[in-house]
């Protein structure tokens, strides 16, 4: 090559010739030193756009050498199968007519052939003749600007994908809860008919113990899902982990005593920054899933302790049995919901408070997911003759000290007697109205009045000022929050006792129509003796 100033190595500087004043010298200097020190690949390339000199950045971006790149060049170089071809048009274009380049982004190929993004600039440079002898081209990596981009819509997708899952599973909810409502509330009350034969009591009890279970599985479907989108509430507070622990292992031991297992406690008292409710609920399905797997005349240990890792806590649960639980040894498959997972069999001697071990995986995956919203992990080991290790590990507060362990709420009674009250009933389903109607008709001093629409039901309270309000939220004219809304702005309405009754059972829209002015709220199948108890404590207006 007969241009020797070509040759000049990639570290080399650009100015640093004979002739020039040793200002100049020393403003080139500094030029090719920042050329040399910036991060964004720069080039300079000759009248026919052929590569003489190019930055480290050029090599580090493309993996081309100075060397490599020579008299070549930028689109022989880099264009590939992803480069756009209308792209390379219109830079050559915009160049064949004078004008520079400004960021344009396009696709460019690495030399060992990998897709990569940049933003190119190109600025001609003309001579003392003012005609363009050199050009000065710029390549910006727009690698992490790109990877950026894509993590961000791959989480607005899996938002998405999430959120419409949580809406499915509350419509589907929704949907279910009013077929078993009328199945769950007429079997309660030929449960409550004294006169009920021995093996129709036996059927009954059958039929509201296989609604129950789907309830149930409803409900973890959807805690699940909440669980996994991060709309669960956490309060994390100071709690007694060995104290939590014996809470949740007392209520199981009817369970235990019936399969012959026994349920030891032992350990310090770590004091845990966590949510109280969630480390019981996770604690429960252990020992669910421990007490079920675990052969009879065995031991379940739960052990709460410090960890070796500064700052954290442990709570483990042991039991024997289950070697053969997931041949292959994948442990991690126990908190996948739906998992095929041997010997998840109830007893046949299970006491009715165990009937909802069989939850199809849904409680472990839940109980997984709630340990993580704590900040905190639950992992699963099990080894031939050694059995089953849950352990949960969550932050350690703190200072210890051991908060009061708040009792767990009476059940109401049976048995419960009606005050006289005249109550409103608002609900489309007829089937639903027909259950509320036999539920009273054993309480002669109630005077109920049923409406299928909101609006009916709108007038009938503000016309007859019932002493209690019954109201479905998703009615066929509108939604039971406006209709509750509407009574409470009003002076005359304003204190009635409003009661939804609704299958819709995601928290926050329970927490919305309370804050709307409900003053309970019931999740079909309702609990009618839990209704009772609530009616019970309303006072009588006078009769008119």
């Amino acid at each position: 090559m007969s241009d020797s100033s070509s040759n000049v190595h990639p570290n080399a500087s650009l100015a640093a010739q004979p002739g020039l004043a040793p200002r100049a010298q020393a403003t080139n200097q500094e030029l090719a030193l920042m050329a040399d020190r910036i991060t964004d690949a720069v080039l300079v390339c000759d009248a026919q756009r052929c590569i003489r000199w190019a930055n480290p950045a050029f090599t580090r971006l493309t993996g081309y050498t100075l060397e490599d790149a020579y008299g070549r060049q930028v689109e022989e170089l880099l264009s590939g199968p992803q480069t756009d071809a209308e792209a390379v048009r219109r830079i050559n274009q915009w160049i064949s007519q004078g004008e520079g380049v400004e960021r344009v982004a396009m696709c460019q190929h690495h030399k060992d052939g990998e897709a990569f993004w940049v933003e190119r600039t190109v600025q001609p440079l003309p001579g003392p003749d003012g005609v363009v002898d050199r050009y000065i081209e710029i390549l910006t990596d727009l690698r992490a600007q790109r990877w950026a981009q894509t993590e961000h819509h791959s989480r607005l997708e899996a938002e998405v994908a999430l959120a419409r899952r949580t809406t499915f599973l509350g419509q589907l909810s929704l949907g279910m809860r009013g077929p078993l409502n009328t199945i769950v509330g007429f079997s309660q009350l030929l449960d409550m008919d004294i006169q009920a034969s021995p093996d129709a009591r036996r059927q009954v009890g059958n039929i509201q113990q296989a609604a129950q279970q789907l309830i149930q599985l409803l409900d973890k479907a959807v805690k699940l899902a909440n669980a996994e989108d991060r709309s669960l509430p956490v309060h994390a507070q100071r709690v007694n982990l060995l104290a939590v622990s014996k809470e949740a292992s007392h209520a199981l031991e009817a369970a235990a005593r019936d399969r012959r297992i026994t349920l030891v406690i032992e350990g310090d008292s770590p004091t845990g920054w966590a949510d109280p409710v969630h480390v019981r609920d996770v604690l429960t399905q252990l020992l669910r899933f421990a007490i079920s797997h675990c052969p009879p005349d065995n031991t379940i240990w739960v052990a709460c302790r410090h960890s070796p890792d500064h700052g954290r806590a442990l709570i483990e649960v042991n039991h024997q049995g289950g070697d053969g639980l997931l041949p292959g040894g994948d442990a991690t498959r126990l908190f996948e919901p739906f998992a095929a997972v041997p010997g998840n069999t109830p007893s046949p001697r299970q006491t009715q408070s165990f009937d909802e071990l069989d939850d199809h995986g849904m409680g472990l995956a839940i109980a997984q997911r709630l340990a993580e919203l704590m900040n905190g992990s639950l992992s699963v080991s099990t080894a031939l003759g050694k059995g089953v290790m849950f352990t949960l590990n969550l932050p350690l507060a703190d200072r210890l000290a051991a908060p009061a362990v708040a009792p767990s709420p009476a059940q109401p009674p049976a048995g419960i007697e009606l005050p006289p009250l005249r109550i409103i009933h608002v609900e489309d389903n007829a089937l639903n109205r027909s259950l509320v109607e036999a539920l009273f008709a054993a309480y002669p001093q109630v005077q109920l009045s049923s409406f299928p629409t909101a609006s009916q039901g709108l007038a009938a309270i503000q016309g007859e000022m019932p002493d209690v309000a019954l109201v479905d939220i998703n009615l066929p004219d509108g939604s039971g929050l406006d209709l509750c809304r509407t009574l409470r702005a009003s002076p005359l309405t304003r204190r009635v006792p409003l009661i939804a009754l609704s299958g819709d059972a995601l928290p926050d829209h329970i927490a919305r129509a309370l804050q709307a002015g409900f003053n309970h709220y019931l999740v079909k199948p309702i609990q009618l003796q839990r209704l009772l108890g609530i009616l019970a404590g309303i006072p009588a207006n006078p009769p008119r």
